[in-house]
């Protein structure tokens, strides 16, 4: 499995990276006072004095240590939410209550953030991580990780709106396409699409809607890749390793 994920260019585990980056990554302080820390000679590795910032260090089997501690890469951790509506998929906001806040005791884990956009009054299938560089493997759209919404509008969805929403909608001076657009039999008939997007803009399906004169009653994210959001009750979360959300990602899993 992990031989498979890395050909298809995610990594799964710490890869050699440069000194500074590393004390960044232990949460020691940023990458700019890591630099002084290792130019004022207070940063060793292995027992001897590194070459400079841009020494490159292997999280498995190199020693680092800063003023004589021992140094590590935090925990990395990886959750599934089914998010609620009105609840903002943000680390910290002052006037709503945020993912991070209905998370359980035990899940709320420091560094923790929504990766990718889902706004408050969507729901649905989120990820929380501390693993920066995971999250931006799945929201580049290079990497080809679609996500897919099930949306009602509050008015029927014709043959000539689902081909207008197939030919794109220019969204900040971009031109932005689904990648697919179909009708659910689902009640209230014809009013429930499910659309595919490559990239997660702000508000993106909600301007694609209104720019045709209608308005999203309900939007909620199905799917990312091929994890399939199921059974997951609504505000709840479920902690996976990196390698396993990974491969539902890629392959397919429910939660």
């Amino acid at each position: 499995m992990k031989k498979d994920l890395k050909r298809k260019g995610f990594d799964i585990e710490y890869p050699p990276m440069r000194l500074n980056r590393f004390i960044a990554v232990c949460g020691v302080c940023s990458r700019r006072k890591a630099d002084l820390l290792i130019k004022s000679g207070r940063v060793s590795v292995n027992g001897a004095p590194p070459s400079g910032i841009s020494a490159l260090v292997v999280p498995d089997s190199d020693e680092v240590r800063v003023d004589g501690n021992l140094v590590s890469p935090k925990q990395k951790v990886f959750l599934i939410m089914n998010k609620p509506r009105g609840v903002v998929s943000a680390a910290s906001d002052r006037h709503s209550m945020t993912v991070l806040d209905i998370l359980p005791e035990e899940q709320r884990y420091p560094g923790l953030f929504p990766v990718g956009r889902l706004d408050k009054d969507s729901e649905g299938l989120l990820l929380l991580t501390n693993d920066g560089d995971l999250a931006q493997q799945i929201i580049h759209p290079r990497n080809g990780i679609l996500k897919t919404y099930e949306v009602m509008m509050d008015g029927a969805v014709t043959r000539a709106v689902l081909d207008s929403l197939c030919e794109g909608t220019v969204i900040g001076k971009r031109m932005v396409s689904p990648s697919e657009v179909r009708l659910l039999q689902r009640d209230p008939e014809d009013q429930w699409i499910e659309i595919t997007l490559s990239e997660g803009l702000k508000r993106e399906i909600r301007v694609m809607a209104e720019s045709r004169g209608l308005r999203v009653i309900s939007l909620v994210r199905r799917k990312i890749g091929q994890l399939e959001l199921q059974h997951l009750q609504s505000g709840s979360s479920l902690a996976v390793g990196r390698e396993q959300l990974m491969d539902m990602i890629l392959h397919g899993g429910t939660v």
